[in-house]
């Protein structure tokens, strides 16, 4: 029995198994940054050292997952292990208190073992596991711009649901000749929630919705809230504008912007009717681009739907450029 033991100890494991908290965490940080080098957020950063900071945890992370459900999700993944080392990974969380909807994400693979299928077995077996726990639906996230991760969810069964685009003008311009608002243009009131919420809900495709749904309370602005925006322009951090133009039936479309005084990042929104869109866009993007040339020129974010192609055009005219475009796909699991 000794001398199997000693065997068994020498010989490396290759292929797919659970995620082990006590060993994996780190190399599974490891991989997840080389995968999205340049993609990370501040928030995933921040996850990064969080599983990072989990690794040296040993045993204790196993105590903490039992007794905290979402702590339990997230390390109820799968990894692909080649000569002992973690070489594909793949997360599995709920997105919901009923378990009905999972999200499937971190599908990474290193470049030397990409081509093997290894993310096939990994999706595989987290659609297995979602069913195994009598979840309905599994979504995920992909880059629009990777054919070959689309064509793999397409074959598995993935639908898709909406683009996520995130644009960045790197520098805001300098002073210009002022442009005229958009016709029709006014600030917005805080009372017309409800005529914001039905424009963002018409901007938003049915499948848009299963994803996001649009909810009218989202839309409500507490006096607290007003008060807080106020204290920061008064102390010279950042100044919120809002404004509307009407249309025959509601809102015609919706542009605001969070401009900063300080370091930062300026950002803008906007939303525009389908029975408008074409019409407005650039003159929108004009407008708060020339708002902002009185601002220190930090660079612009704007994030919206990557269908919405007449704002996405009417910004890269303006110089913007996409930082990511991310495609929602979602995969029906059969009935237990």
């Amino acid at each position: 029995m000794s001398a199997q033991l000693a065997i068994d100890q020498r010989t490396s494991y290759r292929g797919l198994r659970p995620l082990d908290p006590r060993k994996d965490l780190n190399q599974v940080a490891d991989l997840i940054e080389e995968a999205f080098t340049g993609e990370l957020e501040p928030g995933g950063i921040a996850a990064l050292r969080d599983l990072r900071m989990l690794s040296h945890m040993g045993p204790l992370v196993g105590l903490m997952a039992r007794s905290d459900p979402y702590l339990e999700d997230v390390l109820g993944g799968f990894v692909w292990v080649e000569d002992d080392r973690v070489v594909g990974n793949v997360t599995i969380q709920r997105l919901d208190a009923y378990g009905t909807r999972w999200q499937i994400a971190n599908v990474a693979v290193t470049k030397a073992y990409q081509g093997r299928g290894i993310g096939r077995a990994l999706v595989v077996a987290a659609l297995e596991r979602i069913a195994d726990r009598r979840g309905s639906w599994a979504v995920l996230q992909v880059r629009s711009d990777n054919p070959i991760a689309k064509g793999l969810y397409q074959h598995l069964g993935f639908e898709g649901l909406t683009e996520d685009v995130l644009m960045q003008l790197d520098q805001t311009p300098s002073q210009a000749t002022p442009v005229e608002p958009p016709a029709g243009l006014r600030p917005y009131r805080h009372d017309e929630w409800q005529a914001r919420y039905t424009l963002e809900a018409a901007c938003r495709s049915d499948l848009a919705q299963w994803w996001r749904p649009v909810r009218s309370h989202d839309f409500m602005q507490l006096a607290e809230s007003r008060m807080g925006e106020k204290i920061w322009e008064i102390l010279g951090r950042n100044r919120m504008r809002r404004w509307v133009i009407q249309g025959e039936h509601g809102l015609a479309a919706w542009l605001s912007i969070d401009a900063r005084r300080w370091q930062g990042i300026h950002r803008l929104s906007f939303a525009v009717h389908p029975r408008s869109r074409g019409q407005l866009e650039q003159a929108l993007a004009n407008y708060a681009l020339s708002f902002l040339s009185e601002y220190p020129r930090w660079p612009v974010r704007v994030e919206h739907q990557g269908e919405h192609r007449e704002l996405v055009q009417a910004l890269e005219a303006v110089g913007f450029r996409v930082l990511r475009n991310h495609l929602a796909m979602r995969f029906k699991l059969s009935a237990s």
